[in-house]
């Protein structure tokens, strides 16, 4: 057994399996109560997934607006909001065929392809094999990084790409060859930018920083600053179809930003033994409070340096030591990452891999007390774990109770009941042949990246955009009455009507929204809509039919053909070049 585990091949392969079992085992209270854990964001994700999914099952494309999520409304939400991301999403969705089998999938990866990131980034950083293992699987077990399976927190997925990200960064310090890096880097960022804009803005910042320290240390100063350069322009070919629509509706439409977070210190960290959320729990602080003590033991290297450093900063910048609320105030800009808990994210990723190189230093100094040393940092790794296996266990646990009860979830802030029949909403996640029920049964009102008359309105103290949704779209009276479908790409409405009076109606419209009623295309100046982007019109006595499509560019043709070959380039070079290797 000792000879089988001295090979480092063998233990890379023990490890990776290690890792499938505990993130299939971390499912278990799921796999064994068959319940869902819904958290605060799962209306709003399951709606972009469930309108992707039904998009690809019926053939039905329609990048921009949503034709089945969202109450049907016709809202911008996935074009502008990881795209590709959602598509996959729906994909998967689709192939489980339940909302339940959808979640333990999701929640699956989201634990395997994290430890598996941060397995890669400390594998690659020359760190023994089992000082990577219990690190990897600690970090996995985050409250952070698994609040997608708690509260379906999409901003957790870039758990998956922040050690890869960190990764690339360290090569900027480490390699010498950084044309080698070109390909590895692009994809990074393009899966950052195709999944969460907020991870890749965090990426940015960080990659910054080490190209900096990078550009001061090396000789090849050229080499370093064109191969980033060429990086770059990769990455925005291979993400056109994600940053063009953002930058042409917000150019054509004012659209209303996410959330506004003022009281920006409330969702800051703060140190608890049992509030995981927007706390400091006690496997986190242990980190940062270990760190601290091998700085007393051990001289780090440059890149631990670095390293160290940015964790201690984006700890701190999570933090309530920052006045972020005064902050917010002067330069109401901050406010567009909402809660400074995000900041935690990269700051897990960093000290993870610091302690890991503080660690080995500490391994290979020699003495006789080395491998007392060795022994006592595994039981001290191996503890951590548990005790991290352990909260989310618990976590898990709590989050079964809540489903039990009559609330379904921890919190039902915004979210409407469409019955009181709680068997039924359970049963509903369940229904193999109609995942939209319950979507419909359960409807939360959200504001984001609606048509807004003027953006203004975000800081307006009578302006509650979550109320005028509620009113407009989801207890608006013509619900009742309107048959909605699909053909042909386009959103059709059909109802009767015994007036001519002006009608609000639960759909909304951007200005590349065509529109037709009765037969008629509306022009732009025939077409009212309210502060929130809902369309008023004038039906006619009897029957009337109203026809929703939205008028794509041409220039999102072309950028959306740019995405498409520049990942089949992309792909073709990269295995020529695996290929050309491996021959040599």
């Amino acid at each position: 057994m000792k000879d089988f585990f001295s090979k480092r091949n063998n233990q890379l392969i023990f490890s990776f399996i290690v890792i499938f079992i505990i993130a299939i085992g971390m499912q278990s209270i799921q796999v064994f109560n068959k319940n869902l854990f819904l958290g605060y964001d799962w209306n709003f994700h399951y709606n972009r997934f469930y309108d992707a999914a039904q998009q690809i099952k019926e053939g039905n494309f329609q990048y921009f607006i949503s034709m089945y999520g969202f109450s049907q409304t016709g809202r911008i939400v996935n074009a502008i909001y990881g795209p590709v991301f959602a598509y996959v999403q729906g994909l998967v969705l689709l192939v489980c065929g339940s909302w339940l089998k959808y979640q333990l999938i999701s929640n699956f990866l989201i634990t395997f392809l994290s430890m598996g990131a941060m397995f890669f980034l400390l594998v690659k950083n020359k760190i023994r094999v089992f000082i990577c293992l219990p690190l990897s699987v600690l970090y996995s077990t985050f409250y952070l990084i698994q609040s997608w399976t708690f509260n379906q927190a999409l901003g957790s997925w870039g758990a998956v790409i922040l050690p890869l990200g960190v990764l690339a960064g360290v090569h900027f310090i480490t390699s010498s060859h950084y044309f080698k890096d070109i390909f590895f880097l692009s994809l990074v960022m393009s899966l950052a930018i195709q999944i969460h804009l907020l991870t890749a803005f965090f990426l940015t910042i960080i990659l910054s920083v080490f190209f900096i320290v990078g550009l001061i240390q090396t000789n090849d100063k050229l080499s370093l600053f064109t191969s980033v350069l060429i990086a770059a322009v990769v990455t925005v070919c291979m993400t056109a179809n994600a940053w063009y629509p953002l930058i042409e509706t917000n150019f054509e439409n004012d659209l209303l930003r996410p959330f506004v977070e003022w009281n920006m210190e409330a969702s800051a960290v703060k140190l608890s033994l049992q509030g995981p959320l927007s706390n400091l729990s006690i496997t986190v602080f242990s980190l940062f409070v270990t760190q601290f003590i091998l700085l007393v033991f051990i001289v780090p290297n440059n890149l631990n340096k670095i390293v160290i450093i940015l964790a201690f900063v984006f700890f701190i910048m999570s933090s309530r030591l920052i006045p972020w609320n005064e902050i917010a105030q002067i330069y109401p800009s901050v406010t567009i990452i909402q809660f400074p808990s995000r900041l935690l994210l990269p700051a897990l990723s960093f000290i993870t891999l610091g302690i890991a190189l503080s660690f080995e230093t500490l391994m290979q100094k020699g003495g006789n007390r080395k491998q007392c040393t060795k022994y006592s940092l595994y039981c001290l790794l191996l503890c951590l774990c548990f005790i991290g296996l352990k909260m989310h266990y618990d976590s898990s646990v709590e989050r079964l109770q809540f489903w039990k009860s009559d609330s379904l979830q921890a919190t039902t802030e915004n979210l409407e009941f469409k019955t009181n029949n709680k068997t039924l909403l359970r049963k509903s996640f369940d229904k193999i042949n109609d995942l939209g029920k319950p979507l419909e049964l359960m409807v939360k009102p959200t504001s984001d990246y609606l048509p807004v008359l003027n953006k203004e309105l975000a800081f307006d103290d009578d302006f509650h955009p979550y109320g005028e949704y509620k009113s407009a779209i989801i207890n608006n009276s013509m619900n009742d009455d309107l048959n909605k479908s699909v053909k042909n790409n386009r959103l059709v409405l059909t109802w009767e009507s015994n007036s001519r009076e002006e009608t609000l109606m639960p759909i909304i419209v951007y200005k590349r929204t065509q529109v037709t009623l009765n037969g008629k295309e509306l022009s732009k100046k025939e077409i009212k809509k309210n502060r929130i982007g809902a369309l008023l019109i004038h039906p006619q006595k009897g029957t009337n039919s109203l026809h929703i499509e939205y008028n794509t560019s041409n220039l999102f043709y072309c950028m959306l053909f740019i995405t498409i070959i520049s990942w089949f380039v992309f792909c073709y070079l990269w295995l020529r070049n695996k290929f050309s290797k491996s021959l040599s």
